[in-house]
């Protein structure tokens, strides 16, 4: 048996909320995922820079069909376990 937040859930649906709750860590806190060069571009470059990644935080969850209840925040979340 799999469970996932205290709800039984399919292998697949376990490694999509995996894959999602770390990719959720690197969107809620992207500077500490940046590679060097990046406190090398422009503050506008930078700001550049974090919007896209902002951007692709949706495509990616709509990617793994990740669906949530309710964001208030972006370290606050409830998803939906499908």
């Amino acid at each position: 048996m799999i469970e996932y937040e205290g709800k039984k859930v399919t292998a697949k649906v376990y490694a999509k909320h995996k894959v999602s709750d770390h990719m959720m860590d690197l969107f809620d806190k992207p500077m500490d995922y940046m590679c060097q060069g990046f406190d090398k571009a422009t503050p506008k470059e930078q700001d550049e820079i974090l919007k896209h990644i902002s951007l692709f935080e949706d495509r990616i969850h709509k990617l793994l069909g990740v669906k949530f209840k309710s964001i208030t925040s972006s370290s606050n979340y409830v998803k939906s376990i499908q």
